[in-house]
C-alpha cells in the first residue's frame, strides 16, 4: 500500500491557479499514475485551507470564481466521500498544538509556514497510527518537503517497537 499526502502545491496545480501552477503537466501525468497505481491519497485540512486562501487571492475575479466552484466541488465529494482521496487531520488536538508550537521557530528559520508544519505533523501522525503501509510521502512541489518519504513503514515500526 503506497501513501501520499497531498500539498497545496499539488492541489494548486490541479486546479491550475494562476501564478502558482507552474507544473501543471507533470502533476496531472503524476495525478494519472497515481490513480491508475491505486495508491492511496490523503488530503490534510492544511492543504484545503491553504488552497482556498490563494483561490480567495486571484486577480481575476471571473477565473477566482470559477477555480473556486471547482474547488467546491472537489470539498463536496471530499464531504460525500466520493473523491479519490480520504480528509485527514481535521480536528487539531492539543498534542498537535504542542507539536507546532514546539517547532515552529526552527521551522519559521527554514521559512517553513504553519500550513507545511500541520502537513508535516499529520505526515507523521498517519505513520504512528496506521500499523502498515507499504511507502509514505507527502506528495509535493515545494523542495523544503519532498524529502519526507519512507519506504516500507510497517516494516520499520516492527523493528522499532
Amino acid at each position: 500500500m503506497n501513501v501520499k499526502f497531498i500539498d497545496t502545491s499539488v492541489m494548486l496545480n490541479l486546479l491550475e491557479v494562476p501564478h502558482m501552477c507552474e507544473d501543471v503537466q507533470k502533476v496531472k501525468e503524476q495525478w494519472k499514475r497515481t490513480l491508475e497505481a491505486g495508491d492511496i491519497l490523503i488530503m490534510p485540512a492544511a492543504t484545503i485551507i491553504e488552497t482556498g486562501n490563494h483561490i480567495a487571492h486571484i486577480a481575476n475575479g471571473n477565473k477566482r470564481r470559477e477555480i473556486a466552484g471547482r474547488f467546491g466541488e472537489f470539498l463536496r465529494k471530499t464531504a460525500n466521500g466520493e473523491a479519490p482521496w480520504q480528509l485527514y487531520g481535521v480536528k487539531n488536538t492539543n498534542e498537535e498544538l504542542l507539536y507546532l508550537a514546539d517547532n515552529i521557530e526552527e521551522f519559521a528559520t527554514r521559512e517553513i509556514g504553519i500550513g507545511d508544519m500541520s502537513i508535516v505533523y499529520a505526515y507523521h501522525h498517519y505513520i504512528e497510527e496506521t500499523p502498515a503501509v507499504g511507502s509514505i510521502m507527502i506528495w509535493s512541489m515545494d523542495s523544503h518537503l519532498q524529502g519526507y518519504r519512507k519506504e516500507n513503514v510497517s516494516m520499520i515500526r516492527r523493528r522499532g517497537k
